[in-house]
């Protein structure tokens, strides 16, 4: 739909207004679900995410043969909460690998600036670009039509929502963590008591 718009000088210019999206339907993933497969692969020297696999990526399912996977999703650009999250996940990091468990953070930002990012971090992450979202779009924790800006102040990209999967060698998420509030965070010791379970579940 198109209007035209005189200012005060007489000058018309012309805007298109797109129609708002009807919303689309999002399942977040629950304790209990199977776990949305996705790869990691290298792309062009970065670690990046991708919802079909190729011959150097490994699947979710490859990595779940050794250990479980406690799959974070992480952005930068949450303001307050961003920060606290990161220290969480670098404080927990060791401990999930200790108890045999392995991390992975998706974050939406650039490869670039993840790379950035992980070398001043204190401890060592696995951070993947997750590419035009896919992953977090499966996991059910990122819409297009209902996008966080619309409902939390002082975000204005279009981001995913902060969220933590445990994920066993099933493939079945054990515990989820979504915070549509930007309110809570994971707790940490449901997150290791579930990593060290599935570590030792025959």
């Amino acid at each position: 739909m198109y209007y035209e718009i005189e200012d005060e000088v007489g000058n018309i210019s012309t805007l298109q207004l797109r129609e708002r999206q009807e919303e689309e339907e999002i399942e977040v993933h629950k304790s209990g679900d199977i776990a949305p497969l996705f790869y990691l692969k290298p792309d062009e020297g970065f670690q990046i995410t991708s919802i079909s696999g190729s011959n150097e990526s490994r699947s979710l399912i490859e990595l779940l043969r050794s250990r479980p996977v406690v799959l974070s999703f992480y952005c930068t650009c949450w303001g307050s909460y961003a920060p606290k999250h990161l220290r969480m996940l670098q404080e927990i990091a060791p401990k999930i690998e200790a108890l045999g468990g392995q991390l992975v953070v998706l974050s939406n930002e650039s490869p670039k600036h993840i790379e950035r990012l992980s070398k001043k971090l204190d401890t060592e992450l696995a951070i993947y670009h997750d590419r035009d979202r896919n992953v977090a779009r499966t996991y059910g924790v990122y819409s297009e039509t209902s996008p966080i800006w619309d409902r939390i102040a002082g975000i204005s990209e279009e981001v995913f929502t902060p969220s933590l999967f445990v994920i066993g060698k099933d493939r079945r998420i054990s515990y989820a963590f979504v915070d549509e509030n930007f309110d809570h965070s994971p707790d940490v010791k449901t997150i290791l008591k579930e990593v060290y379970t599935w570590r030792n579940k025959k």
